[in-house]
C-alpha cells in the first residue's frame, strides 16, 4: 500500500464565465510578441430557433411555389438553395457581442474582439484548458482556459472547429504542463488530480472515489499498468489488480497522461 499524501491546491471554479477583454489584458505580455501566426479560428452566429423554423417555412413555401409556378421539379431544389445561402448571409451579418476569433500564434494566442481589439495571451499565461463538446440538456460545445493568477477561466464557445483549437491548445500546452506538473512534484512532493479526486506522490497513485463510503485505493507503481487520454478527453488509468480502468475528468488530460506514464517509468 502507498502512504497517502494529499498536498493543497487551489481548487478550480466550476462556473466558466466570459471575460470581458480588458480583464484579459492583465494576464497577457505586454510586448504581445508572440511570433507568426499559425491559424484562425473565426466566430459563427447560430440562429435563435424560432428565426430558423420561420426561415425553413418561407424557405418550403418559395420553393413550392416556385414548383407551381414553373409546372417542373428542379426550380425547387433551387429556390431552397438560395433561401438557405440568404440565412446563412444574415447571421454572419447580424452584429453579437463577444469575440470575433481567436488566432493560435507560435508562441500565444490572440483574442480578437468584436470591435478589432487584439489582446495577446502568451502560452506562459495558460495554465490549463479543458474542452466540453455539449449536447446534454441542450447545453452547446464550449471551451475553457484557465489563466495563470485567475479565480475563474476564460470560456470560449461558438467558434468554429472549437474542438480543433483545443486540440491544438493541448498539443502546444503539452511540454509546458508536463515540466510544472513535475516541478510540482518535486518541490511539493504530490500532485492532485480531479479535484482531489487522484493523487500522485512518488510511490504510486492514491484514487478517492466520489461516494464518500467507498474505500480509498491506492496503488504502488509497479502495480500501475498504463496511462492514457481516452477518446472522452480523460484521464485512464489500468492497474492489474482492477478489471476496468480509473476514469477521471481532467483539464490536458494528455499532458496529465504523459506525465503519470514518465514518473510511473522512472520509479520501476
Amino acid at each position: 500500500m502507498v502512504p497517502v499524501v494529499v498536498f493543497a491546491q487551489r481548487e478550480v471554479a466550476e462556473v466558466a464565465v466570459v471575460w470581458p477583454l480588458s480583464r484579459a489584458r492583465s494576464v497577457a505580455d505586454g510586448d504581445g510578441r508572440l511570433g507568426r501566426p499559425v491559424r484562425v479560428y473565426r466566430r459563427f452566429r447560430p440562429l435563435p430557433w424560432r428565426t430558423r423554423a420561420w426561415l425553413d417555412a418561407a424557405s418550403a413555401a418559395a420553393a413550392g411555389a416556385a414548383w407551381l409556378a414553373s409546372g417542373e421539379w428542379w426550380p425547387a431544389p433551387v429556390v431552397a438553395a438560395a433561401a438557405i445561402t440568404a440565412a446563412s448571409g444574415y447571421g454572419r451579418l447580424r452584429p453579437t457581442p463577444g469575440l470575433r476569433a481567436v488566432r493560435v500564434h507560435e508562441h500565444g494566442l490572440v483574442l480578437v474582439g468584436a470591435d478589432g481589439t487584439e489582446q495577446p495571451l502568451p502560452w506562459s499565461a495558460v495554465e490549463a484548458t479543458e474542452y466540453s463538446p455539449g449536447g446534454r440538456h441542450g447545453v452547446g460545445e464550449q471551451g475553457r482556459i484557465w489563466l495563470v493568477g485567475a479565480d475563474e477561466p476564460l470560456a470560449l464557445a461558438q467558434l468554429r472547429q472549437l474542438d480543433e483549437l483545443f486540440r491544438e491548445l493541448d498539443e502546444r500546452l503539452r511540454p509546458t504542463l508536463r515540466a510544472a506538473l513535475h516541478e510540482a512534484l518535486r518541490t511539493e512532493g504530490g500532485v492532485r488530480f480531479a479535484r482531489g479526486r487522484l493523487a500522485l506522490t512518488a510511490g504510486g497513485l492514491v484514487h478517492r472515489p466520489p461516494h464518500p463510503l467507498a474505500a480509498t485505493e491506492a496503488f504502488r507503481w509497479a502495480e500501475v499498468r498504463s496511462a492514457r487520454a481516452s477518446e472522452l478527453g480523460e484521464l485512464e488509468i489500468r492497474t492489474h489488480s482492477a478489471g476496468l480502468p480509473l476514469t477521471l475528468p481532467v483539464p490536458n488530460a494528455g499532458a496529465a497522461a504523459a506525465f503519470v506514464e514518465e514518473v510511473r517509468a522512472r520509479s520501476l
